[in-house]
């Protein structure tokens, strides 16, 4: 693949900002720029007008993601400490996908390894393709997927996840949906029929809910009860008080699909 080419393709389809990782020939492999200008991307569809979700996939029909570029320095480890950097990009990746004020939809085309399993987890919502081939397989070249373990931990249950990370075996679609990864497992000729039908379901629901509600679940995420109790009874009011859940409301009582606001 020509060097020229977008690493990063940022698509408006309707009501979604597909995000695609342009490295089809390197599988879809992540590198600090690549894992930059995915944040940047984020950013640009949180100000799109009319977007309601954003839709992450990998290029071509083989890989979805297969994690990040691995190259061995001259001491032989790919990982080296920077003085001047203490944030690794792919925890700034993913610390942006869980500020993100829309829905991420993990369209799965195809293999995930490592980082993009990590990538799958830390969005919304995945569909992918029964053929699709799973893994996280660092510790079989003496790592551990130690910077995607905190997203996994938040969707694997626990003993499953033991067996991905500690036996490094690959397994397929249907464990994927077994194991939480994926929500659905459909044909590749179904795939973005079902990806369309579940943008349009979002799409269907108030802007503001699908904003505000996602911050809500991110952010209580990390908190105790009492906290997020505290939260909710703030944000709810703030919220109620918008032109979506007044026109919700007259929707409800004339009977009628709610027109929300073009925002």
């Amino acid at each position: 693949m020509s060097t020229d080419l977008p690493q990063v393709l940022v698509e408006r389809k309707g009501h979604a900002c597909h995000v695609t990782i342009n490295r089809a020939a390197e599988h879809n492999t992540m590198t600090d720029s690549v894992m930059n200008e995915l944040r940047e991307a984020l950013m640009a569809a949180e100000t799109m007008e009319g977007v309601r979700a954003i839709v992450l996939t990998g290029a071509g029909t083989q890989t979805f993601c297969a994690g990040g570029k691995l190259t061995p320095g001259a001491n032989g480890s790919p990982f080296a400490l920077d003085p001047g950097r203490f944030d690794n990009p792919i925890a700034e990746l993913f610390r942006a996908m869980d500020r993100c004020n829309l829905p991420i939809i993990a369209r799965v085309n195809g293999g995930a390894f490592g980082g993009g399993v990590g990538l799958i987890c830390a969005c919304d919502f995945a569909i992918g393709v029964d053929s699709a081939k799973f893994g996280t397989t660092e510790a079989r070249v003496g790592v551990f997927p130690m910077m995607i373990l905190p997203l996994l931990m938040r969707v694997i249950p626990r003993r499953r996840l033991q067996e991905m990370c500690f036996l490094a075996e690959r397994f397929g679609a249907s464990q994927a949906v077994e194991f939480g990864i994926l929500g659905q497992a459909v044909p590749a000729a179904e795939l973005d029929i079902s990806v369309d039908a579940l943008v349009a379901k979002l799409a269907a629901n108030s802007p503001v809910a699908l904003r505000m509600g996602r911050r809500a679940f991110s952010a209580m995420n990390d908190m105790n009860l009492n906290d997020a109790l505290n939260l909710a009874q703030m944000v709810l009011p703030v919220m109620a008080q918008s032109d979506d859940t007044r026109e919700g409301m007259r929707a409800f009582t004339e009977k009628r699909a709610p027109a929300w606001p073009n925002r």
